[in-house]
């Protein structure tokens, strides 16, 4: 670093103080700053540096069996998002000595990991699109595949300068609708899912966000919809089969919750549903966006074309080039 300006980042000074922030007013998602994390009493009066406690967890993890790669990326990510810094700032500093508070909650957080508990419930959030979503075991952890349906629909959406009526289905952590929103002005959100719990999550990252115009409905699909036409309809659905279970990882069986993971009829079960209610609830132009199992595109494609035979139904694969997303044109 010689020459060159070098500003140490806050989360590594000692803290003269400590604020308290509502959940409501957070704008970084930094773990020592969230509500429903409970603080340590006494902080650790160990003295550690983030190498010694990283080289230490991912010894305990090796030990169960767990592979040295997927330890250290364990590890990585919730040294990164505890102390919020990205990877590159996070490797320039492991001499440092772990936070006090940090060190006193790493061995709880290293028999979490032990358990197989995924690294995003351990730290309570989850990034998204570039921002961070809390996240818990009330809904799934999102994935980078859903970044990829949502950067289509908002490339779709940025042709028009009217408000857009947007509908998302299942919308567990509200990551698809309020990353919609918060990327594009024009869209006017609401959010519906069959767990209510899950919907309280929704609500909670709607607060952080400032998204007060942001609506939900509890609603089994379009249950509670009733009369409601929207511009852009949009889900995420459980579409895993009960079948397939077995190419699931432990972690996401153990910890995510089943009912937003498997749907009966070969995973088709959701699509069924709002197959048979999607030209009643679709403005006369409207577009409607599924993110879809790898071996459902065809499946997926041919009932929602028999539910609306007009319409212009695209199939599309993600980076990986397995079928993942499908668009309806009304």
């Amino acid at each position: 670093m010689t020459g060159k300006h070098f500003e140490t980042p806050d989360q590594f000074k000692k803290s003269k103080s400590d604020p308290k922030v509502l959940s409501s007013k957070l704008n970084t998602p930094k773990w020592f700053e969230w509500n429903d994390i409970k603080k340590p009493v006494n902080p650790a009066t160990v003295k550690i540096s983030l190498l010694e406690a990283k080289k230490w967890a991912i010894s305990e993890l090796t030990s169960v069996g767990m592979p040295a790669d997927d330890a250290k990326d364990n590890i990585d990510f919730l040294l990164s998002g505890a102390l919020n810094v990205n990877y590159g700032m996070l490797r320039a500093n492991m001499s440092r000595q772990m936070p006090a508070a940090l060190a006193a909650l790493w061995p709880s957080w290293v028999s979490e990991l032990v358990k197989n508990k995924p690294p995003q419930y351990i730290l309570g959030h989850a990034p998204f699109y570039g921002r961070e979503f809390m996240v818990d075991e009330r809904v799934l952890i999102p994935r980078p595949e859903t970044e990829q349906l949502v950067e289509w629909i908002l490339k779709d959406a940025g042709n028009t300068k009217h408000p857009v009526s947007v509908l998302d289905i299942g919308t567990g952590s509200g990551a698809i609708i309020e990353t919609l929103m918060l990327e594009n002005d024009r869209v006017k959100g609401f959010a519906a899912d069959i767990s209510q719990d899950a919907l309280t999550v929704a609500e909670m990252n709607a607060q952080r966000f400032n998204l007060s115009h942001l609506h939900f409905v509890e609603s089994d699909v379009f249950s509670a919809l009733s009369g409601l036409k929207f511009d852009l309809i949009v889900s995420n659905p459980p579409y895993i089969s009960n079948s397939d279970e077995n190419e699931m990882d432990d972690s996401v069986l153990t910890f995510e919750p089943h009912t937003a993971l498997f749907a009966e009829n070969d995973g088709l079960a959701i699509y069924k549903k709002i197959a048979r209610g999607l030209d009643a609830h679709l403005t006369e132009h409207g577009r409607a966006y599924f993110e879809i199992g790898y071996k459902q595109g065809k499946a997926v494609q041919q009932l929602l074309q028999a539910a609306l035979p007009k319409a212009k139904i695209t199939l599309r694969q993600d980076f990986s080039g397995l079928d993942r997303m499908i668009r309806v044109e009304k």
